[in-house]
Order: structure tokens, then sequence, then C-alpha cells
């Protein structure tokens, strides 16, 4: 056994799937160097097959959605079949109702991509930074210093013998999965159960010929299920999962040949022609989550922080939105723009999230194991699977000047939308296309959204005011900060040409990033107004509103609570 110690990046994230290498990614695109490792090779199999459309968003701001869309689909309906026989349509339904885009959520609706592929498009986008998934690597202690995390590193030389690496870090991220080895290094609770009632044979094998791609395929009941999914790629692979209280679990997932006998045996189908076994594993579903998301330096993610049922496809979307809460955090504390005090909130914010959704998806879990009065399958979700209400309305940090009278009305959990209708601040910053650049004098003017303008790398503050307003007073506390932490949009209702060639010809607002006029006013309609001149906006690099101010005074309470105050 050979030992060797090298320098290190700021940040190293232990396991390469989707959770890690977002965390990755969101660093990257903040000029944070990260080293990612992973004790296995590339993952096989489909698993964790939908993003919900808060991803989408996020993949929108990383940079990283047209590679989604490229290759991910709707999610397609699932069809129940009557037995005997296993070819008469029972029941047709969506797993979600089909939402029509609108301008302030343009990703309306799931869609459907493994954790396989979502990770490899991923480290794509990481090689573009020069990051490399370090795979076959895997993380073996680390102590932690006032200053630093020393990591101790396993590998394999060319001639199979284990070289020892020591690791300095500032900060160690683990992404590692139920098992977490950085979890249990820790010492973090991991509190919950174990469902010893829903046992389950799940995996990916090869379709030749009887099933079309179209719908998910389900035979049986609560007694014995048999599911049948394609992948989002047609390469003739379905995605299985078998359950039941009557089958015999251990014996379906010994092989290719068991499984095959227990699935014609439940949908009574023998023309169903299977051909290789991809993967296959039995399953029982744990509902457990951290008391707390890091100790120190040390930070965990994903299912290395909660784990829960599959039902209502929370738990990859929900690992990965805590990577995009932490990275932001971590790389202003790295560069000294933030004190360290902001990863407390990591914790703060995430805890109640991830505790709303294990009730929730426990509760389609037994929804979906509970005999119905018809016999059918119970699986339809509600809209809040979407986690487009999920919110940090709780968290430390926030300045929102709308609640002073609607403090009990936004009082809902960390998984809806405020009961009075109104976006406040910790919720997510909605969309507003067809903003015009009045900046542009010559030819025809150019359109941006919030979308567009929002990023993982930046502050983004909207200013609702009119072409008189006086940038000065914003200016004046936002400059004492660098440039790059904030862009700057002033965003006028919609106004007459002559308003319009004031604004742009003479450049009269010169200290702002954007002058844009809200010309299908979907921003105005989008976002709260307070009474005064002029209502500020702080979006944070998540997408999050972090402010709603009327003044000077809040937006400075805000920049005060979470950068390193210069003033």
């Amino acid at each position: 056994m050979s030992s060797i110690t090298s320098a290190a990046p700021s940040v190293l994230i232990v396991g390469a799937g989707p959770v890690g290498s977002v965390l990755a990614l969101t660093l990257l695109r903040n000029g944070v160097a990260v080293r990612i490792i992973d004790k296995t090779g590339p993952q096989i199999g489909q698993k964790g097959l939908g993003i919900q459309p808060r991803s989408l968003e996020m993949h929108h701001f990383l940079g990283t959605l047209p590679d989604i869309l490229s290759i991910a689909r709707p999610l397609p309906p699932c069809t129940v079949y009557k037995t005997p026989g296993g070819t008469e349509p029972l029941k047709t339904f969506e797993l979600n109702q089909y939402e029509e885009p609108t301008p302030d959520s343009p990703y309306a609706n799931a869609l459907m991509l493994g954790q396989h592929r979502q990770q490899s498009m991923i480290h794509r986008h990481l090689e573009k930074y020069g990051c490399e998934i370090e795979f076959h690597n895997e993380l073996r202690s680390f102590e932690q210093f006032d200053d630093h995390v020393l990591a101790t590193l396993v590998s394999k030389d060319p001639n199979g013998k284990e070289v020892l690496e020591s690791v300095k870090v500032p900060y160690l991220v683990g992404a590692d999965g139920a098992h977490s080895a950085v979890r249990k290094a820790l010492g973090l609770t991991f509190l919950g159960d174990t469902r010893n009632d829903v046992n389950m044979v799940i995996g990916d094998i090869e379709v030749k010929g009887g099933l079309e791609r179209k719908v998910w395929h389900c035979w049986g009941d609560y007694t014995n299920l048999v599911t049948l999914m394609p992948t989002e790629v047609d390469d003739g692979i379905f995605t299985f999962v078998l359950s039941g209280r009557d089958m015999d679990h251990a014996k379906t997932a010994s092989g290719r040949d068991e499984l095959v006998k227990t699935i014609s045996s439940i949908t009574d189908r023998n023309d169903i022609e299977f051909g290789n076994l991809v993967w296959i594993s039995q399953y029982r579903p744990n509902i457990r989550m951290v008391n707390k998301f890091g100790e120190g330096r040390v930070f965990v993610a994903g299912d290395a922080a909660h784990v829960h049922s599959p039902a209502g496809g929370q738990g990859t979307n929900s690992g990965v939105q805590d990577s995009f809460n932490l990275g932001w955090k971590l790389a202003l504390v790295l560069k000294g723009h933030s004190p360290s005090s902001l990863l407390d909130t990591y914790t703060e914010e995430r805890l109640p999230v991830i505790a709303a959704m294990l009730d929730k998806s426990t509760l389609l879990l037994d929804r979906a194991f509970t005999k119905t009065t018809d016999g059918a399958i119970n699986w339809e979700r509600g809209r809040e699977t979407k986690q487009l209400g999920v919110n940090y309305r709780g968290s430390s940090t926030l300045v929102d000047e709308t609640t002073a009278l609607n403090k009990d009305l936004i009082r809902t959990d960390s998984y809806s939308l405020a009961a009075d209708g109104v976006i406040h601040a910790g919720d997510r910053a909605p969309e507003a296309p067809g903003l015009e650049d009045l900046r542009v004098s010559q030819g025809p003017p150019t359109t941006t959204s919030l979308f567009d303008i929002f990023g993982p790398d930046h502050h983004t503050v909207l200013i609702f005011s009119s072409s008189k307003f006086d940038e000065e007073e914003i200016a004046s506390v936002l400059g004492v900060y660098p440039k790059s932490l904030f862009k700057t949009a002033l965003i006028l209702p919609a106004a007459d040409a002559g308003e319009i060639e004031l604004v742009g010809s003479q450049s009269k607002i010169s200290k702002l990033d954007l002058v844009l006029r809200d010309r299908d006013g979907h921003a105005h309609k989008a976002y709260p107004a307070l009474s005064g001149p002029y209502t500020a906006v702080v979006v944070r690099p998540d997408g999050v509103v972090g402010a709603i101010v009327g003044g000077v005074e809040g937006l400075r309470q805000y920049l005060n609570g979470v950068f390193t105050t210069l003033e």
C-alpha cells in the first residue's frame, strides 16, 4: 500500500450522482474549484426517473436545461389491465394532471429522465470546467480542524494495490447515498422507519415485444402488483416494480427466469417477450432523515440526509435542491463575501422542507398500497409534488415588508404556496417573459425573461418603479459590495413610446445593469407591489425570493444578514 498527499480544491464532494454533480456544477459556476469522487463506477439502470418542474427551473439557471429537454420525455399515462386476461384496460390515468405552462411557470409538468442519464449529462458540463469524476475512489475517513478538513481517500493503482491519499480541504460534502459514510462519521441521527409491510422487487429489463412504449403498464392490486414502465429513450428497456403481500420477493429477485415467471403469473400474459435483465434488487422503503444537515465544515445532501419511498417522485429532486441551496452559500463563504454562519441556514431551510416531503411521500405510499373500493390502483399525485410551492419562509435571513398585514395568511407548510396567493420572501421567484431591453437604441427591441437574468453566481435585484426612479439610493447601498455579486434590473410598466424613448436614448439610469419594459405585464402581475416610490425584490442565486422591500433600510437589512458587513 502506497500513500500520497495532495493539494486540494476548496470542496471535496463524495458521491457523483445527480446530487453531488449539481453541487459541483453550482460551485464551478461560482468559480470555486471542486473535487468529486465516487467509490463505484457510473450508475447502471434507470432509478429515480422523474424531474419535477422546480428542478427543471434549476437546470435553466445552471445552463443544463437544453440537454435535459433534448432527452427527457413527458410522463406517460398509466394503464391498469383487467385480470385474468391481462390485455383489457380497466383504467387509464395520469400520475399528475397535465397543466398548461403559464408565463410565471413555463415548466408546468414533470418529465421522465433516469438518474443515470441525468448524471451523465451533468458530468459532461463538469468536464467543460476541467472537472472529471474520480470513479473507484473512496473516502476512508476524515478529521475536522478549525480551518480545514483532512480526508483520507483510497483508490487502486493499475496493479490493484491500494493507494491512500491525504487531502486537505476547507469543506467536505457527502452526497454518498443512503448508507453514507460521511453521515455515519459525523454521527448524525437518521431516525425513522423501515416499511416491512411494503416489499418490492425493482430493476430494468429488456422487452423485445408485446408492449407499447406510450404508457406505463400495470396489473394486479395491493396483494400482487406488476408495473412495467418504458424509459425515456426508445432502447427497449423497461423499468419494473413488483410488490404485494402474497409475492415471494426473494425468489422473484433471484434472477431473470424467476422474475419473468412472476410477471407472467400476475399479468396472465405470455405474449410479452423479455430480453436481457439489466439489474434487479429487493427494496423496502426506508423513511428517515437527519437531525441536521451538517456539522462544522462537513455537510450531507440527498439520500445521505433523507430517504423515503419512491411515491411522488420526490427523492432525486429533493436532493438536487439540497445541493442548489448549499452551493451558492458555500461559494460566498469561501470567497469571503459571507460569514460562515450563512451555512447554518442550509439546515434551517432544508430541514422543514424535507420533513414535509417525507410526510407527503409516505401518504402517497400508503394510498398506493391500500385496498380501494373498486380494487384499482390509487397512484394519482397532487400539484405539490411538482415542488413549485416549496418555500423557506421560516428562514432567518429573509426580509419581507409584505407580511405586516398577512403574517397569519402565509403560515402554511414548507411545500405549499401562501394562503393569500401572494409571493413572499422565501418563495420560489416566478418567471416573467417578454421584458424589452430599453437600452437597445437601434433596431427592434430585444427581449429577455427573468429566468434568463437569474443565475447561480449572483443575486438579482428587481426594482419595480417608473422611469422617474432615482437610482442613487439603491446604487449607494449595493456599491460597497463587489459588483459581481449582483445584477440589477429596473422593470418599468408597459408605457407609451415617448417614455420608452426617454429611458432608452438618454440612458437616464446608468448604474443599473438592465432597464426593462414589462411589455405584457407578467412581471408586475407575478410580484407584489408595496406602497411608495418603488418595490425592490431580491432574488437569491437559487431562484428564491430573499427580500421584498420598499426602501433601502429593508435592502440593507437583507444584505447585512447574508453578506459580510462592509459599511
